[in-house]
């Protein structure tokens, strides 16, 4: 974790607090797995830019790949759907996500 970084970061109703490593929306905590936490604090940290999903990789995975991969679309729909993001994570055609 970047140093400068704070521990808890808010998006809406969602919290995503790093030291307990826990999201809650509206109060409630969200179960989230390793990745979907991750892919969460890496879309909430680059919050308006697009997320390559080689970068999205590289983030939650901690490696790159140099073929397309379904994995990281899969772990955004599941991000959507727990946190009802469905408008907020924006598919960028051909590149990657944006949470706007």
């Amino acid at each position: 974790m970047n140093q400068t970084m704070e521990a808890v970061t808010k998006y809406k109703d969602i919290t995503l607090d790093r030291g307990a490593h826990c999201v809650t929306r509206a109060g409630r905590e969200i179960p989230m797995t390793p990745r979907e936490f991750a892919l969460l604090e890496t879309l909430l940290d680059h919050r308006g830019l697009v997320m390559t999903r080689s970068d999205l990789l590289a983030a939650a995975w901690g490696y790159s790949c140099s073929g397309m991969t379904r994995t990281v679309d899969v772990h955004i729909q599941r991000l959507r759907r727990k946190l009802g993001l469905e408008q907020d994570i924006k598919t960028v055609y051909r590149v990657g996500y944006l949470l706007h």
